[in-house]
């Protein structure tokens, strides 16, 4: 970003007659700011020059009305701020995908790069962050005695706008714009998304039926990180508990494991409850596993009992679907799996197998070896 122009703002406020007070107050809000990496603005006009667009563009975006929930205006014609969708999960139940239309994903990236990336998470979080993977989360508890998995109920369901306004005042951003930088990271569910959840969930998260507040969309850029950044509080009191206790912990996104070795205790699950009902988040009371060594340990998918892989199972998937590739090729396989793979053509398959092979090398290069030369040896009418 470029630095800002303190002489020229100076001058400027000067000879429009402002106030010495006032000019010495801008001045100290923009140093905050800068000197923290962050880029400087003080009105929503200075945000759309900052990004490179329209200011009205910005403030439709924005919205302060009630037809302006879901949609925007751009030049006249009206367009979706998210495209509503769901997704099936493991279990059987179907999680909501909210994808923001282009013009506002683009706006969420610029702030996810610009200000949000630069925002320090603890050190525990291991979810969404350059440089990290899903093997250094699970590396952490590799090889333990115990290990507790609790999920987090609804997490970004949970996480409001008026959370995500205080992200932006607390990293230094004026209560104005604090507030327009929430609006343009959260969306609506609508009405029946609300209505559709179990009466369990219901009875736990009872304030968020009625008052049905804006919240992260999962889908958007800026989510994951917004998500990392308020829940950075629960993340340092469990490292702190961990220290105590002798624990390790570790969260990837709304996943939290805590294990031990020879030494140490595990935290009271009453105690872990209460902590994290302390920072407005929910344990999902279906989601909770202890795994003892002896027993098939895992975390984030990765099996830990002895050194970190991927499972055995998941393995032996893959290289069931080479090794049917090479004996009888792939356009006979596909149809063989046709209920499986309904739309992939034989080169939509190799992006498909060739990616699973490199998640494994990524792991676990060894295991991946004999495949991917195998996988080579493969025919592809491409």
């Amino acid at each position: 970003m470029k630095s800002f122009p303190f002489e020229q703002f100076i001058k400027n406020a000067n000879s429009e007659g402002r106030t010495q007070n006032f000019i010495e107050a801008c001045v100290q809000y923009a140093h905050n700011l800068e000197d923290r990496d962050y880029p400087v603005f003080f009105s929503i006009q200075h945000l759309a020059m900052a990004i490179g667009i329209q200011s009205d563009f910005l403030t439709a975006l924005i919205g302060e009305n009630e037809n302006s929930r879901y949609l925007y205006e751009n030049e006249g014609v009206k367009l979706k701020k998210y495209n509503h969708f769901f997704i099936k999960k493991k279990r059987g139940s179907y999680r909501e995908i909210m994808a923001p239309h282009k013009d506002l994903k683009y706006i969420q990236k610029w702030l996810l790069f610009n200000i949000l990336s630069k925002v320090p998470l603890a050190e525990s979080c291991k979810g969404f962050r350059s440089g990290i993977s899903i093997y250094d989360n699970a590396s952490i508890h590799s090889n333990a005695k115990i290990i507790l998995k609790v999920d987090l109920l609804k997490f970004y369901d949970t996480i409001t706008e008026k959370r995500i306004y205080g992200v932006f005042e607390k990293i230094g951003y004026a209560k104005n714009l604090a507030y327009s930088l929430a609006k343009l990271c959260t969306a609506e569910h609508h009405d029946k998304y609300w209505s559709d959840f179990n009466q369990n969930d219901k009875k736990i998260l009872s304030y968020y039926l009625e008052f049905k507040p804006p919240i992260l969309p999962q889908g958007a850029p800026s989510s994951p990180t917004l998500a990392n950044i308020v829940a950075t509080k629960m993340d340092k009191r469990f490292e702190g508990l961990g220290e105590k206790l002798k624990f390790s912990y570790s969260r990837y996104a709304d996943d939290l494991t805590f294990s031990i070795n020879h030494i140490g205790t595990l935290p009271p699950l009453n105690l872990i409850r209460k902590i994290i009902e302390e920072e407005n988040f929910y344990i999902n009371e279906d989601k909770i596993t202890y795994m003892h060594r002896g027993s098939k340990q895992y975390v984030t998918g990765l099996t830990v009992t002895n050194g970190v892989h991927t499972s055995k199972k998941y393995r032996k998937k893959i290289a069931r679907h080479i090794y049917f590739c090479r004996k009888y090729g792939v356009e006979n396989h596909l149809l063989k799996n046709i209920e499986q793979f309904p739309t992939y053509n034989s080169l939509k398959f190799h992006d498909w197998l060739y990616g699973h092979i490199c998640y494994i090398n990524s792991v676990d290069k060894e295991a991946s070896k004999k495949m991917l030369s195998d996988f080579n040896k493969i025919t592809w009418s491409i």
